[in-house]
């Protein structure tokens, strides 16, 4: 009996411990089943993040392609190889106002050569008597520089460099509108005005400065990423040099605005027609003032835009705008090799976070 009862208790014992036990482990489970679910939500919030990597990369793609042609267009427009800023040297005020000096006869001797005439002025004291016309005069023409023909201010070398490339890149366009122009009809040179280059050219520019004042509103200009100069060019000739002249302006020359003026005469000539009446009544004659072109000449006026600068640093862009993020190295290199910039991977890298 004894024997029974102790064996009773003893198996009662061992019962309640393994009840214990399993009790234990189902809760165990339950709690790790419950971690489970926890990681299966957080998981979601990745769902198809792969996606997203592998779409991500193909815009990143498509925006390298979209930064490489940008890159090519403005290096077509600045054209380095024959932009008149990059091949200036530095002047003095005496060297300068020397170089103005020999221009203005280069130009004058230049105009005289391709039959380029300058407008003509009536004297107002002129006096016209018997039923002869009033004296006409040439004006003395400075080409958009005036105001230094025998008048030498002293410019600081900065200003100084910069007016002898504006009087070049003039000089360009004078030589342009030679080889538009022939031995039968001649080119009216009417104006030629531009910006100044400096605060002691502003104060002699006088009546060559682009008179224009929303001009600069049509310019490709943009603060300090791109810089240039507006030159304004009116003359009077036929269609066909007009567009001779035009095509010439290759960049850095951009064309800004252009306005044609006709300035042909026109006179009436009254002419007689019939004209048949809607209600079947007989023909009735109808006098009408119809134009003769006597000049198919016009007057042409251009805005051109002479850039010689853009800011446009691709490697200082990069590090300003990733410096301080963890940049993967692969996608950093596709989007360098991408934009033709491969050559900068290391200069970058070497100025971003570390990871």
């Amino acid at each position: 009996m004894v024997i029974f009862v102790s064996s009773f208790v003893l198996l009662q014992f061992i019962s309640c411990s393994k009840s214990d036990d399993i009790e234990s482990a189902q809760n165990l489970i339950s709690k790790e089943l419950k971690s489970i679910t926890n990681l299966k939500q957080d998981l979601l919030l990745y769902d198809g993040l792969q996606l997203e990597i592998d779409a991500a990369k193909k815009d990143l793609i498509e925006l390298s392609k979209i930064e490489k042609k940008q890159s090519r267009f403005w290096d077509n427009i600045l054209n380095v190889d024959e932009n008149i800023y990059f091949n200036a040297n530095d002047k003095s005020s005496e060297s300068i106002n020397a170089d103005l000096t020999k221009l203005y006869s280069r130009l004058r001797e230049n105009c005289e050569a391709n039959n380029i005439r300058f407008e003509k002025v009536v004297s107002n004291n002129s006096f016209s008597g018997f039923g002869e016309s009033a004296q006409e005069s040439d004006t003395k023409y400075g080409f958009g520089l005036s105001s230094y023909d025998g008048f030498w201010p002293s410019f600081s070398k900065t200003e100084a460099k910069l007016l002898g490339v504006q009087g070049e890149i003039i000089s360009t366009i004078i030589e342009y509108l030679g080889n538009s122009s022939d031995e039968k009809y001649a080119i009216t040179l009417l104006g030629i005005s531009r910006e100044p280059v400096g605060k002691e050219d502003s104060q002699h520019i006088a009546d060559d400065k682009i008179s224009d004042p929303n001009y600069e509103h049509k310019l490709v200009r943009y603060g300090d990423k791109i810089k240039s100069y507006a030159f304004s060019i009116s003359f009077q000739s036929h269609t066909s040099h007009a567009r001779s002249f035009i095509n010439q302006l290759r960049s850095p020359f951009l064309v800004r605005d252009f306005k044609v003026t006709r300035s042909s005469g026109l006179d009436d000539l009254s002419n007689t027609v019939d004209e048949t009446s809607p209600f079947g009544e007989k023909t009735v004659q109808i006098s009408k003032q119809l134009p003769i072109v006597k000049d198919v000449e016009s007057r042409f006026t251009l805005l051109i835009e002479y850039v010689y600068e853009i800011d446009r640093d691709f490697q200082d862009f990069v590090i300003e705008k990733f410096r301080e993020l963890d940049v993967d190295k692969d996608i950093l290199n596709l989007f360098l090799e991408e934009t033709g910039n491969a050559k900068l991977s290391a200069n970058i890298q070497k100025n971003l976070k570390k990871p």
